[in-house]
């Protein structure tokens, strides 16, 4: 059935989705009522059109139909604390930290980790950008990097690829580098870490 054997291949490109799963999802959708069908058409039909990555940060936010000066998210945009950036790897990350209600500082998204003996780090990860958003923080009153990235060897390598090439900006302006703390075991994912999990990881960062 062509028309089920394509929509099976469109589910398996979302991350850790196999061909049951996939399947799964298209006979779930089989089963509602048109309704739900076209709701979930639709919402996806304008995903895309309502939202929008913030040009500093680089998170996805929605944009209300318009975009602000600069294409700037509203947290980049308040005059809140400009003293930390806090790095982590996906937008889920941030939204972790950010309900956890344990931080109140910037935010940058690096879209990713680096996976060990990837021959350019630069097109993994926005480290660029990030070098650029540490210079435009300085004279607003940046005072430190905060490397918010999960436990688990790839964001390990990433982490220290990360302070060996900034260090040298940073240093400059007198700006410090910390990561997490223990809140974090081993393996841990930030993005399902709970509330307090976050809140032993910042307060512990070295």
């Amino acid at each position: 059935m062509p028309r089920i054997d394509n929509l099976t291949s469109l589910f398996m490109k979302f991350p850790g989705i196999g061909t049951r799963q996939s399947k799964r999802f298209v006979y779930f959708l089989l089963a509602q009522n048109p309704h739900f069908v076209e709701q979930l058409a639709y919402e996806i039909s304008i995903l895309q059109k309502s939202i929008t990555r913030c040009g500093e940060c680089f998170r996805f936010y929605t944009n209300n139909g318009k975009l602000s000066e600069n294409n700037v998210c509203d947290i980049c945009v308040n005059d809140t604390d400009n003293t930390t950036i806090l790095v982590v790897e996906k937008d889920t990350d941030f939204e972790s930290v950010k309900r956890s209600g344990n931080y109140t500082g910037k935010y940058f998204i690096l879209g990713g980790t680096i996976p060990v003996l990837t021959p350019d780090p630069t097109t993994k990860i926005r480290i660029n950008e990030l070098i650029a958003r540490i210079k435009k923080g300085a004279p607003e009153g940046l005072q430190e990097i905060i490397l918010a990235l999960s436990s688990n060897p790839e964001s390990d390598f990433t982490r220290e690829y990360i302070i060996k090439t900034i260090t040298p900006t940073t240093k400059e302006l007198g700006i410090i580098i910390t990561s997490l703390g223990r809140g974090l075991s081993t393996g841990t994912e930030l993005e399902y870490s709970d509330r307090d999990t976050i809140h032993h990881a910042l307060k512990n960062r070295r």
